[in-house]
């Protein structure tokens, strides 16, 4: 597919070097020089320094030719823009990142379709939507929901004391309900599998569950964990972030306070705000930290613009007492040493855009992606069509590569753990788990449909 990317960032550069690995014509576009050319020494790509608003620009990076266009720049603006420039030039998929709950919120004054964009993606409205599972599923660190919200994905530790520690998957499906849940991902020491019934959880590491819903609160008791009502949340930072996230736990949590190192923002958030206190002040003053009652915090919530701050806030919090944390960082550089210090959930919103964009790009009946951060490993959720190839046939006759695993079914609203006879039938929602190496031949396997022969 010929796809041009519009924003030469962290994530215009992480979706070009994945697309293009996997043989996509990409070209990319970015105003900034230096982004231009550090990206053109690393990947293989048309690379086009200019301001994409103007035509000609957008010309030199071939969009007559484009099938789709990402626009992932800093600014609604210029994405808005270059969706319609990409209108204009009949490009059929148009996709953009927009910050601004003004364009996608359910208060919006247009539609992002009539803003000649087919898919918007808002970051902050997927972290607060994250965040808000996390609050309610205690211990999980990783979240996503599939098939309409019957399937739940969910990341936990495993505690030294949790009844599967030191326990194979096949121990485990001796438990009766087993079919209402399957462990898909471990962690262990650091290395992503996809597990068999041979493989055993240990203590320290991280499992990924798919669940149905209404059997989560009965897999919680095996991972040592409790439902927990979650009373008092403490947020560093009054960004526009903040205050939406803050609003939205309005709605069901009594005791919610914010803190803000700006006054300008401090004053704009309380203003906003209805119930939630704010505070003026330093997320990494002790003395503030103690006068909110740190101690009582069920949940610390870092989400300013600072991601040192953030980090050093939130360990200060955990250290006074607050039961978790939660940490929003924009480099994905710092994600692969936060578990190690500390920090219960990471989120990055950077990695959540790709992953929203990746449904888009998907081939083979994919309606949605979750990219995991441990080990790149994709977890889609394809819905075959009537003339898919799959249809009719038996997992074990599927062929799936080495590195991928049908992880669940849901069939006429029940969640099946499949087995090697279970049959795929029209209708059902297969979620899959694949590592980079995997996806694409996923893609072709779903994707292929039916030979007829006549005679």
């Amino acid at each position: 597919m010929k796809i041009v990317i519009v924003g030469a960032g962290i994530v215009g550069f992480n979706l070009a070097q994945e697309l293009s690995q996997e043989g996509h014509d990409i070209s990319i576009v970015d105003s900034d020089k230096k982004r231009v050319k550090l990206i053109a020494e690393k990947l293989d790509a048309l690379i086009i320094h200019g301001n994409a608003c103007l035509p000609s620009v957008l010309l030199e990076a071939r969009i007559k030719e484009a099938e789709m266009v990402v626009a992932v720049t800093e600014r609604d603006e210029v994405n808005l823009m270059v969706c319609f420039l990409a209108h204009k030039f009949n490009v059929p998929r148009r996709v953009a990142r927009l910050r601004q709950m003004e364009f996608t919120s359910e208060k919006r004054v247009f539609p992002p379709e009539e803003l000649f964009v087919d898919h918007a993606i808002n970051p902050g409205e997927i972290i607060i939507d994250s965040i808000i599972k996390i609050m309610k599923t205690p211990g999980a660190n990783n979240v996503a929901d599939f098939a309409d919200g019957e399937i739940l994905l969910r990341g936990f530790d495993v505690p030294e004391n949790a009844p599967v520690a030191e326990k194979t998957l096949g121990e485990l499906k001796a438990v009766g309900e087993f079919n209402s849940f399957q462990v898909v991902a471990l962690v262990h020491e650091g290395n992503l599998i996809l597990p068999t019934d041979e493989d055993r959880i240990h203590p320290g590491d991280k499992v990924f569950l798919l669940v149905d819903r209404e059997f989560l609160p009965l897999v919680l008791p095996m991972l040592n964990r409790k439902v927990d009502e979650v009373e008092k949340v403490v947020i560093y930072g009054a960004n526009s972030l903040a205050t939406q996230l803050a609003a939205a736990l309005e709605q069901f949590i009594p005791d919610i306070s914010l803190i803000e190192p700006n006054l300008e923002r401090a004053n704009a958030a309380a203003d906003r705000l209805s119930k939630a206190v704010v505070l003026h002040g330093s997320g990494t003053d002790p003395d503030l930290l103690s006068d909110i009652n740190i101690q009582d915090a069920d949940l610390f919530i870092s989400i300013s613009d600072d991601d040192e701050t953030n980090i050093l806030s939130a360990l200060l919090a955990k250290r006074h007492g607050a039961r978790r944390n939660v940490v929003i960082t924009q480099d994905p550089d710092y994600l692969p040493i936060l578990d190690s210090i500390g920090m219960d959930v990471t989120i990055n919103p950077r990695l959540i855009t790709v992953s929203a964009i990746l449904k888009h790009l998907r081939r083979g009946q994919v309606v949605s992606v979750h990219k995991l951060i441990e080990g790149e490993a994709e977890v889609l959720e394809i819905v075959p069509a009537a003339e898919s190839s799959v249809i009719r046939r038996k997992i074990s006759r599927l062929k799936l590569p080495e590195h991928a695993k049908v992880g669940a079914i849901l069939r006429d609203g029940e969640m099946l753990v499949p087995q090697e006879d279970t049959v795929i039938e029209f209708g059902d929602t297969v979620i899959v788990i694949a590592l980079p190496d995997s996806i694409e031949k996923i893609e072709k396997i779903f994707g292929q449909k039916q030979m007829f022969l006549g005679g």
